[in-house]
Formats: structure tokens, C-alpha cells, sequence
């Protein structure tokens, strides 16, 4: 493109200007060889020279008549996208959710995975359908972005303007795949009432005075050095072990590690293993988080399962504190 705009429009000249080069070198050359009293070594030299001269007018040639030929790039139009609006009804619970980021298509053309807020560009125009999908970091990994399998698709259409803004805003719901084992929002009551440390210290209260929304949040707090909470479920919940989908929903906050988990029983004998899936960092503020449980639940061999959580009192901190809201247990 520098040489197209340094000789400008007149490419015949260019053309002429480089074949008189290759001429005058190549004459250059034979006169120079032509006497026979120079050093075999200027003579040598000569010919590097009239050699990487040559090479380098053919390279101008080409490369001019490459640039002057590029077409101008078209101008793309614009989808602007900053977040997504989930909707639930009663039974589904909280529509607080971590989209993070969405997959979006235009017309025939797939355009990729985009985090939001995103400003996404198309080289579609007029009338087209538009397609996004929810994205959601699985089990706080942030290198695994996945579709999540209980959201729906939100699908519209929209007129796509040359160099001009289109804003979408996709709104969502829980899908049909959404199977919905327990939802628990600690608003009434609470389902982690097991005791497996056998420590009546060291439960999961039901606090109104830090909650995520509603009236009742799930807090456990340690006080003594050493002291640690392991509450489960109160009850054993059947799974798909086949492969099927199966997430844990959370928001927590939190000022000490802690772990989520399930003990897995079987059946027919009633033995169980306990199985810790995820331990997560400290956060001062609320979070969402969605885990994966049905890998581990497809290997455990278990029949029904029992959702745990763990704490050990930090001695980073004074007391430990781990709150928590709208639990939710989904599978396909």
C-alpha cells in the first residue's frame, strides 16, 4: 500500500520506471564482467550486489501491483449487548444469575463467544435473525465458559445498519431440561439441618440480617480456633448417573475457604462416600456460582445423594463467616 500511494495512479509508469532498473543492472553487470583486469573479488562483489538489486525490483513490482489491486474492507454494522435478564417463576426460584458472557449468531454467520458488555461486529445488513446463548463460568473456573444447559435461547430479529448500533437486550428463562431436585432461598425454613460433625455449634442458622434478597439468608460462623462445620442435607436426593447435566446454584459470600460436596449412597447395602467437589476462596461481596456436579456423581456408584458443606475456622481472621442464599439442586 506505500508504494501504491508513493507512485501514485500512473501504475504504467511504475512499470516502465522498474524495467529500465533491470536493464541498466543487468548492462551494469556484463560491462563490469566484460573486463577482464577487475579481482576475482570486486568481480564477486559486483554480482551480489546486481543480484540483491534485481530481487529487490521485482519484490517493488509485485508488491505494487498486490496493493494497487486491494479492495477497500467493508464497513461492519454493529450488535451491542450488555447483559441479560433472566426470568423464573415460583417454583424456580431466584432469577439471580453470573451470565458472563454470550454466543451470538447474525444471519448465516456464527460471530463467536463475546463477554459482556460486548459490542459485537457484523458483516450482515437489512433484516436478520439474531441469536444469543447464555455463558456461564462452571465451578468459578473462569478458562471454562459453557452454555448453560438450563437456560433457554433468546432468538429476535433486527434491522443491521452499515456502521450503525443495534442494542439487543436478551432476556431468558430456566428451560424444559430444568429439572428443579430443591430450591433453598432460607425465607422459611432450611434443608441443611444434618449435623454430620456432630457439633450442634457448628450448624447452618437461618440469619435476617445478611441476606442476598427476601427476608432469610443460611450463615455458618465459627468462633474457637480448631472449630470446624460439616452440614448436610436432610435429605438423600436421587440424581441422573448416566451423563445428564446436574448443577448446584449458589450466591455466597464469604471471609474463609469452604467446601461443597455431596455423600453418595448406595441402595442396596447403604454405604456411602463422601465425594468434596469445589473449594471456594473468600469473596466480601455476594457471588453466584454454578457447579458441576455430574461427573463425580456418575462415578460414585452411588444411588441417592446428600448435598454437604464444609468450614474449618481460619486463623487469618477472627471468626470465620460463610453466608449463603438460594441453594438450588437442577438436573436434567
Amino acid at each position: 500500500m506505500i508504494f501504491c500511494c508513493a507512485f501514485g495512479e500512473d501504475s504504467g509508469a511504475t512499470v516502465f520506471s522498474i524495467k529500465k532498473i533491470i536493464m541498466k543492472l543487468f548492462t551494469s553487470k556484463n560491462n563490469k564482467n566484460s573486463r577482464s583486469e577487475k579481482p576475482i573479488k570486486n568481480q564477486k562483489s559486483l554480482n551480489q550486489k546486481s543480484i540483491t538489486l534485481f530481487f529487490f525490483a521485482v519484490l517493488l513490482a509485485s508488491t505494487t501491483w498486490q496493493s494497487c489491486d486491494l479492495e477497500e474492507e467493508p464497513i461492519p454494522s454493529y450488535i451491542q449487548i450488555d447483559t441479560v435478564l433472566v426470568t423464573t417463576n415460583g417454583v424456580q426460584g431466584s432469577a439471580s444469575h453470573k451470565i458472563s458472557a454470550v454466543q451470538v449468531a447474525a444471519g448465516a454467520q456464527s460471530l463467536g463467544i463475546f463477554p459482556l458488555p460486548a459490542t459485537i461486529p457484523v458483516l450482515e445488513y437489512g433484516t436478520q435473525n439474531i441469536v444469543v446463548d447464555p455463558i456461564v463460568v462452571e465451578s468459578g473456573i473462569s478458562a471454562i465458559r459453557e452454555l448453560y444447559p438450563f437456560y433457554t435461547r433468546y432468538t429476535t430479529t433486527g434491522d443491521l445498519t452499515e456502521g450503525e448500533v443495534l442494542q439487543v437486550n436478551p432476556q431468558v428463562t430456566y428451560n424444559s431440561d430444568a429439572n428443579f431436585v430443591f430450591v433453598e432461598n432460607f425465607d422459611g425454613g432450611n434443608s441443611f439441618v444434618d449435623d454430620l460433625d456432630g457439633d450442634p455449634g457448628t450448624r447452618i442458622e437461618v440469619s435476617f440480617d445478611d441476606v442476598f434478597e427476601g427476608s432469610g439468608s443460611g450463615k455458618i460462623t465459627l468462633n474457637e480456633t480448631g472449630s470446624q462445620a460439616f452440614v448436610g442435607t436432610g435429605l438423600f436426593y436421587t440424581l441422573p448417573t448416566s451423563g445428564e447435566r446436574v448443577y448446584l446454584e449458589m450466591n455466597y459470600k464469604c471471609n474463609t475457604n469452604f467446601t461443597i460436596g455431596f455423600r453418595a449412597m448406595q441402595n442396596v447395602n447403604g454405604a456411602t462416600v463422601d465425594v468434596d467437589i469445589l473449594t471456594l476462596i473468600p469473596r466480601e461481596e455476594w457471588n453466584k456460582i454454578y457447579v458441576s456436579l455430574n461427573q463425580e456423581a456418575s462415578a460414585s456408584n452411588g444411588d441417592r445423594f446428600q448435598i454437604y458443606i464444609k468450614m474449618a475456622k481460619s486463623d487469618d481472621v477472627g471468626f470465620s463467616e460463610l453466608v449463603m442464599d438460594n441453594i438450588k439442586l437442577i438436573h436434567q
